[in-house]
């Protein structure tokens, strides 16, 4: 609970060390510093989220940003630095990142958002099976339900993500992504990083992922969660609940569909 005295010592805590930081930290980095498991780390760091204490951020792994640290001159506060490549990695091909990501995505990830009652899949790999033409099959879907402590009822989301490998470095992932978009609440495109990126390109990136609404992930090492760069947070889209339907229909497995109908009851 919440009000427990030792949530609010070490919510209080959690705050101090924010601060000496400067006000904003790396999830990896404050959670070292704290010296707490990650189940601590992630559900005190809740608490304050839905607080209004801290902010999610971007950057290497997702970050935390003190609100009372924010100021209106400073606009890049949440935007993540690119990181520096390090030794390059084996060249492979786009489903053999699916693995490492899908991984990924649902032991850090889901905790990095928030999420608790969530089922992620990949989608990508359905063979012939009729799914709504070009760019329809997102390559891994999530879903969940969420509850909040002040708004009514349960929300439900369908979260897409398009995953592309360093040669295929460019804006297609987001268009992908921004496809996904008419039938999920959140898409998401995720694109490893080259060896040597040009930092035009991750402008351009950047500029085209927020045009269009759609989260903007690039990573290193798709196994490395401390290498996915949080670029831009996609804006949440309420596509007609027929679509939705149809999505679930075509694009996802019996035991997601069956996940679904018991969060509805």
């Amino acid at each position: 609970m919440a009000g427990r005295p030792v949530d609010d010592q070490q919510r209080k805590k959690f705050l101090e060390v924010l601060t000496q930081y400067g006000g904003s930290s790396g999830n990896t980095s404050l959670m070292n510093e704290l010296g707490w498991s990650e189940s601590e780390y992630w559900r005190l760091r809740e608490q304050l989220i839905e607080e209004g204490q801290i902010l999610r951020g971007r950057g290497r792994g997702g970050s935390v940003v003190l609100v009372k640290g924010l100021k209106p001159s400073e606009p890049n506060t949440l935007t993540g630095i690119v990181p520096a490549t390090p030794e390059p990695l084996v060249d492979r091909a786009e489903s053999d990142l699916y693995g490492p990501c899908l991984e990924v995505l649902k032991e850090k990830w889901t905790k990095e958002r928030g999420l608790h009652d969530v089922h992620i899949e990949l989608t990508a790999n359905q063979g012939s099976r009729k799914t709504g033409g070009v760019w329809t099959r997102p390559d891994i879907t999530a879903i969940s339900v969420r509850t909040f402590s002040h708004w009514p009822g349960r929300t439900f989301d369908i979260w897409t993500f398009e995953i592309k490998p360093r040669w295929e470095f460019n804006v297609t992932g987001i268009f992908e992504a921004a496809a996904h978009a008419r039938t999920a609440t959140h898409a998401f495109a995720l694109l490893q990083l080259p060896d040597d990126p040009d930092d035009s390109d991750i402008s351009r990136l950047t500029s085209e992922a927020q045009r269009m609404g759609v989260g903007l992930i690039l990573f290193q090492d798709p196994s490395d969660f401390e290498t996915w760069d949080f670029m831009v947070d996609p804006v949440r889209k309420e596509p007609d609940p027929s679509l939705l339907e149809q999505f679930v229909v075509t694009q996802l497995s019996e035991t997601a569909r069956n996940k679904l109908l018991r969060w509805g009851k």
